[in-house]
């Protein structure tokens, strides 16, 4: 007996044999990566690509025939679509009360060309005209970490470090959401850093996976510890604690990182920003 997950798969795919104008299925994500193991909750990534696309789109309801729906989002429910992209393309993310899920993009044959080959975890499902003779097996080569330049190191430093100063004033003023916000852009900037240092090490044929989940396989457990002691709540005292933790985690991994460039990492320079934030905000009135 098929579960929910399978039982959807098939009605996709009978959907999509059964209609003229669908013409080819393809399918990406974590359902055809062979470095993730599978489990309940993995969404059914799947692109059909269809000859006549707006003939095809004057049915939009077709989607309500694969299950019963809890929430829907699609292209119409979307911010900030670029109006002057003349591609056609349509999705619908959709979420069955049976716990499947379908992320589904329709796109027209005409870019065919221009996309079959974007993602390099792709899986041909169904190709009605035999068009698809070159595709890859599925790997996460489209996802690996890219190699950084000397600037992009050097600007990225340089963004960790001035930021750093602004979640010390929040904190200064009792400003802590805005402390919060900013904390958070010190942990992206120290992802990339990480990032790089891990890519080095395996010659940049890797991915961190989403959300950065290989995290717990890839660094030190010192890094790790570290990096998860980055996130805090909204109690002042703990914001504080992460702040100072997070700019150690930096320096550590930065000076790791320039054995593998030509960034010079200025040993002084931690020290000084850190001694900064103590003096002229931790040490203010009211911290």
């Amino acid at each position: 007996m098929m579960d929910n997950h399978q039982a959807l798969y098939k009605k996709v795919l009978d959907f999509a044999r059964n209609h003229k104008l669908v013409r080819l299925v393809t399918m990406n994500g974590s359902r055809v990566n062979p470095n993730i193991k599978p489990d309940h909750y993995q969404d059914f990534d799947i692109v059909f690509y269809v000859s006549n696309f707006d003939l095809f789109m004057l049915n939009k309801d077709f989607v309500f025939d694969f299950g019963d729906i809890l929430i829907m989002q699609t292209k119409d429910d979307q911010r900030d679509q670029d109006n002057n992209n003349q591609s056609k393309w349509y999705i619908y993310l959709t979420q069955f009360k049976d716990g499947s899920r379908l992320d589904l993009s329709i796109l027209d044959m005409k870019d065919l060309d221009d996309t079959i080959h974007s993602d390099s975890l792709t899986k041909v499902l169904l190709d009605k005209d035999h068009l698809i003779h070159d595709l890859n097996q599925a790997d996460e080569s489209s996802y690996y970490i890219k190699k950084p330049s000397k600037k992009d190191i050097s600007m990225t430093v340089n963004e960790f470090y001035w930021v750093s100063l602004y979640v010390g004033k929040g904190l200064a003023r009792n400003h802590t959401f805005y402390a919060i916000k900013h904390l958070d852009i010190l942990r992206n900037e120290v992802e990339r850093i990480i990032d790089w240092w891990i890519a080095y090490q395996y010659d940049f044929q890797l991915s961190v996976g989403k959300g950065k989940h290989r995290y717990i396989d890839l660094l030190p457990e010192k890094f790790y510890l570290l990096y998860k002691e980055t996130y805090t709540d909204a109690n002042v005292k703990n914001i504080w604690s992460a702040l100072f933790k997070v700019i150690d985690l930096f320096d550590q991994v930065f000076y790791l990182l320039t054995e593998y460039t030509e960034v010079e990492c200025d040993k002084q320079y931690k020290k000084k920003i850190k001694q900064f934030i103590i003096d002229h905000y931790k040490n203010s009135e009211g911290n």
